[in-house]
């Protein structure tokens, strides 16, 4: 079904009062905007399933109540950037989830598994991802389209509960709502903030602590703009722009102008404000000048890294599940980082939910000395308990 006028969807919608679960997707276009434009919503309950067109309908508050409501599960496939574009559509926090990609991973069908592998390995039907380039704000759609966008709604439900019979089987269907949690949190789909993006200029340690303030406001003000103008910061000013526009600190139209990659149309848009906003930054008081954090360029005793990385394989070899997706190398090098420098070890990832007792503590007692790893008689790599 292919929803276009406001009497279908309040009907649709209707008729989903009573469902229990959701299955929910999106396809949107994000190439050139600062947020998602989003084509279609696709929603199904399993027994009715439905495309819903968000360009030529203004007001999609009937839909918007249903995945608001606590009392339905919310069921995507790689949540992520569906939920990034529902919570700024509802105004908040979507909740209860369920993440179908992550949840085969934690029943060893494997890390980041796309949608059609999945639905072959549950349901044993091949679906065709022919539509993938869809411009999906373009209209009219094709019904091939349609189609296309339905059926990864239509396929959702069916993979959802062979996912949760096999994850109860496996005791472990608590493992995938600790690995959403962080959906239920608003800070997770808030705007970035300043440093963080910041952090991402490419040479910004070469600059001095006022010009790294300058850098800084100038991030801020550009980020406001691309919120404003709905667009990529880039599209703006690009990065290597704003670094030497912040290393020189200009006070003149002219010389702001001369910049390479600075185009002469943005210099007319925002020339003033980017000059406003270099001196307010050069008159910021001495205590309160942009600090960057310390790098973190640890470098951990070695050898210890390969052995925890070893005992990960072992326990995913146990566990059935990839060693990526207990702690991937990014994370073991984190974890022996924090041990070595006596950080809080309660505090990181792998001391979190179900991971603390099947990986973190076991490498923990690892790295206190407290077991060793061995190898037995059949040539597999083992724990040597105390």
């Amino acid at each position: 079904m292919y929803i276009t006028s406001a009497d279908q969807l309040k009907e649709f919608c209707e008729n989903l009062q009573s469902a229990e679960i959701l299955a929910i997707d999106t396809e949107f276009v994000r190439e050139t905007t600062y947020f998602h434009r989003v084509g279609l919503i696709q929603v199904s309950s399993g027994e009715h399933c439905a495309a819903i067109d968000p360009v030529l309908l203004s007001d999609l508050t009937p839909m918007l109540e249903l995945f608001k409501d606590p009392g339905k599960i919310k069921i995507f496939h790689a949540a992520r950037q569906d939920l990034e574009i529902l919570v700024r559509m509802c105004g908040q926090v979507i909740t209860p989830v369920f993440d179908t990609q992550i949840a085969a991973a934690l029943v060893g069908w494997g890390a980041q598994i796309s949608f059609a592998k999945i639905v072959q390995k549950a349901l044993g039907k091949k679906i065709h991802k022919s539509e993938t380039y869809t411009d999906w704000c373009r209209r009219p759609l094709s019904d091939s389209q349609i189609e296309y966008a339905i059926d990864d709604v239509r396929y959702l439900v069916p993979v959802y509960r062979k996912l949760i019979e096999r994850l109860k089987k496996m005791d472990r269907l608590d493992w995938v709502q600790g690995e959403v949690k962080a959906w239920e949190d608003p800070q997770t789909f808030a705007l970035p903030e300043p440093q963080k993006r910041l952090l991402k200029i490419k040479n910004l340690r070469s600059l001095k602590p006022r010009n790294l303030t300058v850098l800084n406001e100038l991030v801020a003000w550009r980020e406001r703009e691309a919120v404003k103008r709905d667009c990529l910061p880039k599209n703006i000013i690009r990065d290597e722009t704003l670094l030497e526009i912040a290393r020189k600190a200009p006070n003149d139209l002219k010389i702001l102008s001369e910049f390479r990659g600075f185009h002469q149309r943005e210099c007319n848009k925002s020339g003033a404000s980017i000059l406003s906003v270099i001196e307010m930054a050069l008159q910021t008081p001495d205590e309160d000048l942009v600090v960057l954090p310390e790098s973190s360029g640890h470098t951990t005793v070695r050898g210890v890294e390969e052995l925890l990385a070893a005992y990960v394989q072992i326990r995913s070899e146990e566990l059935k599940i990839e060693p990526s997706v207990l702690a991937d190398r990014k994370r073991i090098h984190s974890f022996v980082s924090h041990f070595e420098q006596k950080l809080d070890m309660e505090e990181h990832f792998l001391f979190q939910g179900w991971r603390k007792k099947l990986i973190g503590s076991p490498m923990f007692s690892l790295l206190n000395g407290e077991v060793g790893l061995k190898i037995d008689a059949s040539g597999q790599v083992c724990l040597i308990d105390p």
